[in-house]
């Protein structure tokens, strides 16, 4: 417990916390009431050990489907197309990842761009394709980038990094800024 404490507290992919101001801002939203995010619609959020040990069977069990049989094929995508693109297009790299362009702006979504949809690299899992369609440094400047929500498959610390300086504007939902100011996002 003590050791998976200091990890929690010293890796930088947990992102940051939550400043007083933030959570008088969190308090006034609607969301947030007795210190906790809340669902405005009702959501069912029992995980007792039934359901628990349920989940982590379901995760662990092997079923036919459940993963591709085959690599999945990369679609390579030329830098300069996307730079120099006019057309509306939408390109998947991924589980939650897109890259959105149209009327002449870019938006990525969800930039699940590493290797490791876990808190810590230790805890790599083989994806899908093991490429990118294009390299993150290769992707244009970015109009700005949307976050669904702070799981690590779809708030990925190292993508973060590679994309904050070609990024104007990140949106982010209530309790997310904390972890983009934590890794440098200002």
């Amino acid at each position: 417990m003590f050791v998976g404490l200091i990890f929690v507290s010293l890796s930088a992919e947990f992102g940051g916390g939550h400043t007083k101001a933030d959570k008088l801002g969190y308090s006034e939203s609607g969301h947030y009431k007795e210190g906790r995010f809340i669902n405005l619609i009702t959501t069912k959020m029992d995980m007792g050990f039934k359901n628990m040990f349920t989940t982590i069977k379901e995760f662990s069990e092997s079923r036919p489907g459940k993963f591709p049989s085959a690599e999945l094929l990369i679609n390579y995508v030329n830098s300069l197309e996307i730079v120099n693109n006019r057309a509306p297009r939408l390109i998947w790299f991924g589980h939650s990842a897109f890259l959105l362009q149209f009327d002449g702006k870019t938006i990525l979504l969800d930039p699940m761009l590493g290797k490791t949809p876990a808190p810590h690299p230790l805890l790599e899992t083989n994806g899908y394709s093991k490429a990118l369609s294009i390299e993150i440094e290769k992707l244009p400047s970015i109009d700005a980038i949307i976050i669904s929500h702070d799981h690590y498959d779809h708030l990925d610390y190292g993508s973060i990094k590679k994309l904050k300086d070609k990024t104007k504007m990140f949106f982010v939902p209530l309790g997310v800024r904390g972890h983009l100011l934590a890794w440098g996002h200002t």
